[in-house]
């Protein structure tokens, strides 16, 4: 009966775990939809973008669906996607070795330059941070690979804490800079706390966004929220509202599912794996995982991979004080799925699918920027961390990346995680399972 229902409903469990919430996660499928050699697909239909809001106190007027370029490599992506309106591109010095703000430049210099609101990031946790003049060389850089003589902001990436808010070299920079006319104002992004990597128990992401509101100094802000973070989003919103911040936001798709889970498990089978208490427990969680994928298969009706995603984005673009949501855009059939949402709100039953999709599967998503279990784990591990760099891996594509950057982590990984008493989960104020998400999260990072 199961199964027949799955039938009519137009997707299986299987397909639901491993592509439907993995396009919620931002998974998105890859392989069909990837560009062909750089090439543009011709596309069904053309959408645009229906809804432009002003950007705080920048008085710009950005496209509510911007262009997240961390790994951009293809120029006529991004030119297809300012024909359709898109005017906010979000980038950094680091994003694809530079080569983000290299293809930007590429486009751009056929672009009229004041219709485009173009950010990039410096982190300020490297060595060349520590004077005025080094900011200014690395900031430089950036302006000779996107080919422009300023951007529209410059942003401290990743700031970790409410010290690096204070950053006077940053700021002696920023101010040269300004009366320079190289940029015109500063930001700053936040990934939540990346506890004792740099030797010391870091802030919130909220702390770290109140202190810059209140410095301030900063015009724009760009942070995780989605439905499923909504108490520490909406405290952020209302803040930036009250002093006229920009709010842009990241990882607006939150549950991040490991459709690997089930591949490694029937791997373990074929090569006749020895059953083992651990390989038990995977087993039984991956089978309440789709006992939970079943039950919200079959109430929504769910025939495509897209529909949970596109709620989530209507969620973030139908909360007050958001400006613009910087999606990552990699494929031709993505930025036209992303633009057509454009001017989009949560409506009708959305609401209630959002709702039962927080309690039967909310479980499985251990929140972006949040951190609030790190402190009871007594190995200290970056817990937060690990999680992002799973999600890059997973949601992103960025394999390699997440597992130079996992290895590279000091201390205590998540490899213990399996026999771990649990303290993580015993605080987690969501009842995440985040200690088995580790655990898969280690064997993902590390291809065991």
């Amino acid at each position: 009966m199961m199964k027949e229902n799955q039938k009519k409903s137009g997707i299986c469990r299987r397909d639901f775990i491993g592509n439907s919430l993995a396009a919620v996660a931002g998974l998105g499928i890859r392989g069909k939809n990837n560009l062909c050699n750089g090439k543009a697909r011709t596309l069904s239909r053309e959408p645009r973008i229906k809804e432009y809001r002003t950007l705080g106190r920048t008085g710009f007027k950005v496209s509510d669906i911007g262009f997240g370029a961390s790994f951009l490599t293809v120029p006529e992506l991004l030119k297809v996607a300012l024909d359709r309106g898109i005017n906010y591109i979000d980038t950094g010095e680091h994003y694809s070795n530079g080569q983000s703000e290299r293809t930007i430049g590429q486009v751009i210099r056929n672009q009229d330059r004041k219709s485009i609101f173009i950010t990039t990031k410096l982190n300020l946790t490297f060595a060349q941070s520590r004077t005025k003049e080094n900011v200014k060389q690395r900031f430089q850089k950036c302006l000779e690979r996107l080919q422009t003589d300023y951007v529209d902001c410059l942003m401290i990436h990743m700031a970790r804490d409410t010290e690096q808010i204070k950053h006077p070299a940053f700021h002696e920079a920023a101010r040269e800079l300004k009366a320079e006319g190289r940029i015109r104002y500063i930001g700053l992004s936040n990934h939540g706390p990346e506890f004792r990597i740099y030797g010391r128990l870091q802030v919130p992401m909220e702390q770290v966004v109140y202190a810059a509101v209140e410095d301030g100094r900063f015009d724009v802000v760009l942070i995780a929220y989605n439905f499923l973070q909504r108490k520490q989003g909406e405290k952020i919103l209302k803040k930036c509202q009250e002093k006229n911040v920009g709010i842009t936001l990241m990882k607006t798709d939150p549950v991040n599912v490991y459709s690997r889970v089930l591949e490694s498990v029937e791997k373990e089978k074929k090569a006749g794996a020895p059953t083992s208490e651990e390989y038990m427990k995977r087993l039984e969680d991956y089978a309440t995982w789709l006992k939970a994928a079943d039950k919200f298969i079959m109430t929504y009706g769910l025939k495509t991979n897209e529909q949970v995603r596109e709620a989530a984005i209507k969620f973030v673009l139908s909360q007050p004080g958001v400006h613009s949501a910087c999606l990552s855009i990699t494929t031709f059939e993505k930025l036209e799925t992303f633009v057509a949402l454009s001017g989009e709100k949560l409506r009708g039953r959305d609401h209630e699918m959002l709702e039962d999709y927080e309690g039967w599967l909310g479980p499985y998503y251990c929140r972006h920027a949040c951190g609030l279990c790190e402190p009871a784990c007594p190995d200290t591990v970056p817990i937060n961390t690990i999680m992002r760099y799973n999600h890059y891996f997973q949601a992103q594509g960025r394999e390699k990346y997440s597992m130079r950057k996992y290895a590279a982590l000091p201390g205590a990984d998540a490899g213990q995680c399996n026999t771990c008493a649990g303290y993580c989960k015993h605080s987690c104020p969501y009842g995440v399972h985040i200690q088995k998400l580790l655990a898969l999260a280690h064997n993902t990072l590390t291809l065991a």
